[in-house]
């Protein structure tokens, strides 16, 4: 016991200032941070609004509509603009983060009395119309009396029976298995394995979670964080490199790609996920990321260079 008090005395404030920072960080929720109102705009901000990106033809397995080429009044030109900046927003309109589920129901009876009274559960759901999948109310009473709500997995296969999704299936792909990532992940994959990861399942559930950060830490090991540029998973990349306090290798990608500004945001958005007040926020984007190189960045003097190497 002496030995682990006299090493916490001996740590800077510093240190001690990171060990305060990690448990805040830990015992809050990533829902509650990442829609954050500050958060959410560095985001979107980050993301970027390439309308030729977002509106490319993609092969998506259906038709593609032939143009139309029409003669238009400068005024109606703008609101033709307008209303496509609009599309675009919607289009790449970022999935949440959430912390991954509970899956445990809550008993709400037991009654000895229905013992031996069928060898199969019942199921019980509310089907009107327009309510969420997330609200819909589905109990359970099994073989031994007990009335409980769904649990997570029951919850999702009940919805899926009685209000399908287009494309979702009832059984886990072997798209989303870690053997068979590893072996199709790439620059031209990321996208598609992100979307059908969203159509599969819900963002808190532990297969959602597991997928995104095998393709993250996929990205940003080769360094491919231009491919989910000017689309809907861009902000949540951004945001699992700052969560998980590994946003050097994007920094260094930005100031090279020569998007100074978009490296100094990183930084700000570093700051407010982490509670990281070692770094002094400039007015100055390239002070700021100097900054940063000196207090709390991993690669500092990669940093550094890269900053010199566009000066």
């Amino acid at each position: 016991m002496w030995s682990g008090v006299r090493i916490f005395t001996r740590l800077n404030r510093r240190d001690r200032s990171l060990i305060k920072q990690c448990s805040t960080v830990a015992a809050r929720k990533k829902q509650h941070v990442f829609y954050d109102t500050e958060v959410q705009g560095l985001l979107k901000t980050l993301t970027g609004l390439n309308q030729q990106k977002i509106f490319r033809t993609r092969n998506v397995g259906e038709n593609i509509e032939r143009s139309i080429y029409q003669f238009v009044t400068e005024e109606e030109l703008q609101n033709m603009q307008k209303e496509f900046e609009q599309k675009a927003e919607m289009k790449i309109q970022m999935p949440p983060v959430m912390d991954e589920r509970v899956n445990s129901g809550r008993v709400l009876e037991e009654d000895p009395h229905l013992v031996g009274f069928d060898v199969t559960k019942f199921v019980f759901t509310d089907i009107t119309y327009g309510v969420s999948d997330r609200e819909r109310i589905i109990v359970v009473r099994d073989i031994d009396g007990t009335l409980r709500t769904a649990e997570c997995e029951e919850q999702d296969r009940i919805n899926q029976t009685y209000y399908p999704r287009e494309g979702r299936k009832h059984y886990v792909p072997p798209l989303f298995e870690p053997e068979h990532l590893q072996t199709i992940l790439g620059p031209q994959k990321y996208e598609y394995v992100l979307d059908r990861n969203c159509l599969q399942f819900e963002p808190d559930h532990p297969l959602y979670i597991r997928t995104t950060e095998i393709v993250y830490n996929h990205i940003n090991e080769n360094k491919q964080f231009s491919v989910l540029h000017s689309t809907r998973h861009y902000g949540p990349l951004v945001f699992f490199l700052c969560w998980t306090q590994q946003i050097d290798e994007f920094i260094v990608h930005q100031i090279l790609s020569k998007h100074i500004d978009g490296a100094a945001d990183t930084v700000k958005l570093y700051q407010k996920i982490n509670n990281d007040l070692s770094i002094a926020i400039s007015d100055d984007s390239k002070e700021t990321i100097r900054n940063f190189a000196k207090s709390s960045a991993k690669k500092g003097d990669k940093i550094v260079m890269a900053l010199e190497k566009v000066a």
